[in-house]
């Protein structure tokens, strides 16, 4: 029975190890999709979204931002990906 273990990638070095594989094409992609953050920032009041909440339906409000910390744990920055 052949292998299916995939190697594991903890840090930069472990990534560099796979470069020209689809491996790493996959793992690039992946932190570039870290970047970018959708949030939602509306407020809510006490006890919105519980069973017993009478108040009036609130519409989320979506704010995109940025988040670095995923590429920056492997040594890359955002010109890296763009």
């Amino acid at each position: 029975m052949a292998s299916l273990s995939k190697k594991i990638i903890n840090d930069r070095a472990d990534l560099d190890s796979l470069k020209g594989t689809h491996e790493y094409d996959q793992f690039m992609q992946m932190l570039s999709g870290s970047i970018k953050k959708v949030t939602d920032v509306q407020e809510y009041p006490e006890g919105y979204g519980e069973p017993d909440y009478d108040g009036e339906t609130l519409e989320p409000i979506w704010q995109e931002t940025k988040d670095y910390s995923t590429i920056k744990r492997f040594g890359f920055t955002e010109k890296d990906f763009w």
